[in-house]
C-alpha cells in the first residue's frame, strides 16, 4: 500500500499526464520511479487518502479534466471495473483456497475492493458491480471486526459504514 508521500508524488504526477492517459488505449498507465500505474481508480483513492490526511488533492486540476473528458473517463472507469474486480474474487479465492497463507496480504489486497467502492459512482458497470454483494457476503464471514487497516491518519476519509472492509483482518485459519 503506497504510503501518503507516495500518495502526493502520485496525484502531481498523473494530473501531469491525465488527459494523455484518458485518450491513450493503456488501462494501467505507467509514471515514473516507484510509483504506482495511473488508474481513474488509482487517482480517486490517492486524492480520498490525501483528503483525510488533510493535504491538497488537485482537485481543481482533475476535475475540469474529468468534466470536459467525462466519456473518456466513464469508459477507464468501467474498464477497471472489470479488472478489479476480477483481481478482488482471485483473491479471495486465493484466501479461502489457503487462508494460512493469504489472510496477511489483506491489507494491500483489500485496495482493490475499496477502489470499487469508489468507481462504482464513475462507472456504468452495473452488472458487473452487482457481484459485489455475493463476494461481500463471503469475505463477511472470514472478516474479523477491528482497526483500520491502512495509516490511522487517513481513516476519517472512510465511513465504517460503507467501508466496513477497510476495518478489520482476515481469520488465518
Amino acid at each position: 500500500m503506497p504510503k501518503l508521500d507516495q500518495d502526493k508524488r502520485f496525484l502531481k504526477s498523473g494530473v501531469q499526464v491525465l488527459i494523455e492517459y484518458l485518450l491513450s488505449k493503456e488501462l494501467f498507465y505507467p509514471l515514473d520511479g516507484d510509483l504506482p500505474r495511473l488508474t481513474i481508480g488509482n487517482l480517486m483513492l490517492a486524492q480520498r487518502r490525501l483528503t483525510a490526511a488533510g493535504y491538497d488533492t488537485l482537485s481543481n486540476e482533475i476535475d475540469p479534466i474529468r468534466v470536459k473528458w467525462r466519456v473518456a473517463w466513464g469508459q477507464k472507469a468501467s474498464r477497471e471495473v472489470h479488472t478489479r474486480l476480477e483481481l478482488w474474487r482471485n483473491f479471495l479465492s486465493e484466501f479461502r483456497a489457503a487462508p494460512e497463507n493469504n489472510a496477511d496480504r489483506y491489507p494491500v489486497e483489500v485496495r482493490h475492493r475499496a477502489i470499487l467502492e469508489l468507481l462504482a459512482v464513475e462507472s456504468d458497470s452495473t452488472a458487473e458491480l452487482d457481484l459485489l454483494p455475493g463476494l461481500d457476503s463471503k469475505l463477511k464471514g472470514s472478516l474479523l471486526p477491528g482497526e483500520f487497516v491502512w495509516e490511522k491518519q487517513v481513516a476519517a476519509g472512510f465511513d465504517r459504514a460503507e467501508y466496513w472492509f477497510l476495518f478489520g483482518t482476515l481469520k488465518s485459519k
